[in-house]
This record gives C-alpha cells, sequence and structure tokens, in this order.
C-alpha cells in the first residue's frame, strides 16, 4: 500500500499510503485471529480437494505480494485458495533479498536507508507465511538467478552517462522511467533531483530492475503459467511482470484496494490503478439511472465530508489541522476559482501531465495567469496528506515548490495551509470553476454541479462531463470565459454522467467482495470464515473475479464488468 494514496483514497488519494509497515500482517497486534482462520479454511480446502476432483485445472503463478500490508496478504491467501477451489494450481513467487540498497516495497522515507536490511527480512518473512501452507512451495527469485547476472548489469549501468539512467530501456521496457518513479515515491518529491544520492540510488533501483526483469524471465519460461495474478503493477517490480506475461500471451492480472472500505479493484493486462474505463463506459454511461442508484450517488456525495467508507480518512477535518486559517482576505465580489492539487508524489499524479510540465509548474502558470487578471480571484487547496502524521512528510509541497521557483503570491490569490482547519468541501460554495491536476474532488465537484477543468490525465478525464483542454492556450481562454459567466457544459447532462461515473467507479470497480472489513490502522477483520464462503455461488462478486481469471477473460470490457456492489 505505500505510495498510493489513490489507492487508499481518491481526492486525494492513489498504489500506496501511510506507514503500512506499522501495519504487519504477520506481528501485528490482534493479527493471530485472522491467521488462525485463514489457516482453518485452507485445512478443510485440502480435505475438501482430497475428495473432489475439480472439472477444470490452471496454472496460476501469483506475482510478489504486497504481503507487509495486512489486506494484501488477506487478499492473496483469500483468493489463491478461490481459485484452487476450483481446480487451480497456485504457484507463488517471491523476492527472498536478491535486491539491494533499497527496492519498489521498502525505500527512502518509507522504511529505506539504515532500516532497509531489517525491513527487508521481515518482507521475506512475510511472503514465507502468506504461502507456507499452499502445496506449491513459493519459488525464491534467487533460484532463478545467474552467476554472472550481476557482472552484466553492472556493465550495462557502468556504460551509462551520470544522468542517463532515467532514459534507459531495454527490449521496450522503460526500466530507467519506472526506476525513477520508485524513486520519487520513496522520497515523496516531484522532482527526482531532490532526493539526496540520487545519483546513487537512481542506478540502484534500476540495477534492481534489470535483475528482477531476468528472474521474471526465468520464472514464465520454466513455469510457463496459463495465468498471472499480481499486485498492481504500474510500478517498476510489478509492471515488468505484467509485460513479461502479455508478451508471452499470458492473461494477466493485478489488483489493489479499493478507496471504499472493504473493496477491491482489479485489472486484465494492465495496473489495476490505471482505472481506465474506457472500454464499458459507453454502454455504462448510455443505460439510465435507477431511483435507487441516484440516491446511493447522493448518500455517497453527501457522507465523502465526513471521511465515510474510506480507508484512509483525508476529507473529514483531522485532529492535526490544527491552522485556523481563515479566508480574510477573499473578495467575495469576484469570481473565483477553486485550485485542488494532488500530492505530487503520489500515483494519482505521477506521469498524469498533459497541458503542463508537472503539477507544480501547472500551480506556478495559474498564478502568474492572475496576477495578470485581478478581476478574477484564485483560492489554492493544497492536499491535507502534505502534512498529514499519519504518513511520511511530504518533502515537495505545494508551498516549498512555487518558493523554489520564486513565485510571488498576488493579493488575489489565496494559498492556503496543507494543516487548514478548512476542508476542501468548506470551499465548493466560494467558487465559479474548479481546476484540477487529476484528483477526485473534480469528480465530487462535477457531481454537484460545479464546472470542473481539468489539466492532466484524470480518471475522469475526457468522459463527456469535465471542460478538457490540451494546450496551455486553450487552459487559459476556458479559465477565462468560466469566470466570465461563460457556460461551457450542459449541467444536467455533467450531472447525469459525472453521477454515472462515481456510480461505476466506486459501486462497480471498486468492488466490495466482502472478504475483509478494513480501515487504516485497525486491524483487518475477516468476513470469510468458512470454506462454504468461499464455494461457487456464495458470493457473487468474488465469483465474477474469479471466474474471470480462470476463464482469461477481461475484467472490463464493452459488455463485461463487476456487478455493483
Amino acid at each position: 500500500m505505500k505510495r498510493n494514496l489513490h489507492s487508499l483514497n481518491a481526492y486525494m488519494p492513489s498504489s500506496a499510503r501511510s506507514d503500512v509497515r506499522r501495519n504487519v500482517a504477520v506481528s501485528e497486534s490482534g493479527a493471530t485471529e485472522y491467521l488462525r482462520a485463514l489457516d482453518g479454511i485452507e485445512h478443510d480446502l485440502e480435505d475438501y480437494l482430497g475428495s473432489v476432483q475439480p472439472d477444470r485445472l490452471s496454472r496460476i503463478l501469483f506475482g510478489p505480494s504486497f504481503s507487509i500490508y495486512s489486506p494484501s496478504f488477506i487478499h492473496d491467501r483469500i483468493l489463491s485458495c478461490a481459485l484452487r477451489l476450483r481446480g487451480a494450481e497456485i504457484i507463488p513467487i517471491y523476492c527472498d533479498a536478491v535486491q539491494s540498497v533499497e527496492c519498489n516495497v521498502y525505500g527512502g522515507v518509507w522504511g529505506g536507508r539504515a532500516e532497509f536490511k531489517k525491513n527487508c527480512k521481515n518482507c521475506v518473512t512475510q511472503s514465507q507465511v502468506l504461502w507456507n501452507t499452499n502445496p506449491v512451495p513459493p519459488l525464491k527469485f534467487s533460484h532463478y538467478m545467474q552467476i554472472d547476472d550481476f557482472e552484466t548489469i553492472k556493465m550495462k549501468i557502468t556504460q551509462l552517462g551520470a544522468d542517463n539512467w532515467q532514459d534507459y530501456t531495454e527490449d521496450d521496457l522503460p526500466l530507467g522511467q519506472w526506476a525513477k518513479d520508485i524513486l520519487i515515491n520513496n522520497y515523496v518529491v516531484g522532482d527526482y533531483h531532490l532526493v539526496p544520492d540520487y545519483q546513487m540510488l537512481g542506478p540502484a533501483h534500476l540495477r534492481n530492475l534489470l535483475l528482477l526483469k531476468a528472474v521474471y524471465q526465468r520464472i514464465l519460461d520454466n513455469v510457463k503459467p496459463d495465468r498471472v495474478v499480481s499486485n498492481d503493477s504500474y510500478y517498476g517490480m510489478w509492471a515488468i511482470l505484467e509485460n513479461l506475461s502479455k508478451r508471452k500471451g499470458i492473461p494477466f492480472y493485478s489488483h489493489w484496494s479499493g478507496t471504499r472500505q472493504g473493496a477491491w479493484c482489479y485489472a486484465y493486462n494492465d495496473a489495476a490503478m490505471n482505472l481506465d474505463f474506457s472500454k464499458p463506459w459507453p454502454n455504462f454511461s448510455h443505460a439510465p439511472m435507477s431511483e435507487m442508484q441516484k440516491e446511493k450517488v447522493q448518500t455517497w456525495l453527501n457522507e465523502r465530508v465526513q471521511g465515510k467508507d474510506m480507508v484512509f480518512d483525508t476529507a473529514s477535518l483531522a485532529s492535526h489541522s490544527k491552522d485556523q486559517s481563515q479566508l480574510t482576505g477573499i473578495d467575495l465580489s469576484k469570481p473565483t476559482a477553486l485550485l485542488v492539487a494532488n500530492v505530487i508524489w503520489d500515483l494519482a499524479a505521477l506521469n498524469k501531465q498533459i497541458v503542463f510540465d508537472d503539477m507544480i509548474d501547472w500551480i506556478a502558470q495559474t498564478i502568474e495567469w492572475f496576477t495578470k487578471h485581478p478581476e478574477f480571484q484564485l483560492i489554492i487547496k493544497p492536499h491535507p496528506a502534505e502534512l498529514n502524521p499519519a504518513i511520511p512528510e511530504t518533502k515537495e509541497k505545494v508551498e516549498i515548490g512555487l518558493a523554489n521557483r520564486n513565485i510571488n503570491l498576488p493579493p488575489n490569490v489565496i494559498l492556503l495551509s496543507s494543516k487548514a482547519k478548512l476542508s476542501v468541501y468548506d470551499l465548493f460554495s466560494l467558487a465559479k470553476i474548479g481546476v484540477v491536476h487529476t484528483t477526485t474532488t473534480g469528480l465530487e465537484m462535477s457531481g454537484i454541479g460545479l464546472p470542473v477543468i481539468t489539466t492532466a490525465r484524470a480518471p475522469y478525464r475526457g468522459f463527456g462531463f469535465t471542460i478538457d483542454p490540451v494546450s496551455k492556450d486553450s487552459y487559459f481562454d476556458v479559465l477565462y470565459r468560466s469566470l466570465n459567466g461563460e457556460k461551457l457544459l450542459n449541467l444536467e447532462l455533467q450531472r447525469d454522467l459525472s453521477w454515472k461515473f462515481i456510480l461505476f467507479n466506486f459501486f462497480h470497480y471498486y468492488s466490495k467482495i466482502n472478504i475483509i472489513n478494513f480501515k487504516f490502522g485497525e486491524i483487518p477483520i475477516l468476513k470469510i470464515r468458512t470454506l462454504d464462503d468461499l464455494m461457487p455461488g456464495a458470493n457473487k462478486h468474488l465469483d465474477f473475479i474469479v471466474d474471470s481469471i480462470l476463464d482469461g477473460k477481461p475484467i472490463l470490457s464493452e459488455t463485461r464488468w463487476p456487478l455493483e456492489s
């Protein structure tokens, strides 16, 4: 879950995070109960399979689990049992400390540096415990390494220029880009040049990814799986496995915990947290919503203010939000734009830029535009997770990013503190237009009838209910026209489509598969108590996912998607 705030929550977030290292599956207080229950289910499964021959048999490779995070630990064990119950053979694989310096799980502010070796050992232990009852023992990465791997990789790294590692590609895999993304995420910045020792750490991550590439290739060639199931594959450690699997024609399924409590999401031949709804959207959006569905979405919008149903609550005002900043400088007579920022290092914002170079560049140029237009007003709301004590402090906060660029605020621009005792929802009524990078707050603003301009690849961009410029000129043009009162969207259509997107995103894609309830900082509650709970027909939401994997079907297609939950 490390570093995917979006996966934890959307306004904010997401892939993956609070200091989940404190939420270790085996060592956390209270974990004994669900571990005992999981072992009991698996024991009953062995007895059942000893007396019943399932109809079909598939070899399913489980990629390295994010097993240090309790919900992922439980999910992977339950999903593997459900697949075995239907005839699948599960072949797990895991990293047994073959990566060095830091990695995609532990690194930087997320348990890296001096803590890395200890945490690496813990990660290995979690993987071993996760799979200790699986009939096929988990395959170690080290068993698929060759004696000359390190020397070959060292030569490749050495041949690169001092600062060319981030551009390195091999077999059309952007390994350098993935190494940079890990570095940014590990050190909670937007610009990797702000990371101490980045010239050493970047090549170290590239070296690890090259090693993983070699290991995955040999495992896939040796095991020859029918399917591959993996942790979310946005980041390099799992992205390599996705790409190699697809090249071999092996259906690949990634997954991650949804932003809803107890929900999970899945994708076919893609990263689950890419949130690509382009295939089902035309048919889904064409169907009218029922009154019950409308009521469900309205309730969702109303309850977001209190952070209800969020895994990691960044919506309601937390105890650490102590800045009593009041909008004393606001001029209620001026048309106002509300700019809502992401956390710059989070997966939700990473590599999503379209109109501007990055999120800070977008904010800086927007401020410059308002400097030239004193007749309008801009309120900037940084993401509250920048300074949430439950996770490492963001190093490149909005105010720091602007200061690094020597941006001065004119009187008509108000930059709130990340700790402002003022939620983003308190600001909606002050705005004539919302402007966003990718934050899910844009979806919420659309849902209440506020027009929204997107500047990056938000999951909902291009779905018919936001204003989506593709250049700086068009961005500032639609911003000017909107602040002058021009209606660029059909309000009725905006509301209809945004509500349908909320329904699809939060009640179909983030599917409550009814295996666990979990909220950040609390011990997960196992809802699957006996083998009967995993039997075909007992859980239609889990059945959809399991059957999709066994049949090699997409999770989302033009005519098929998870059931409403």
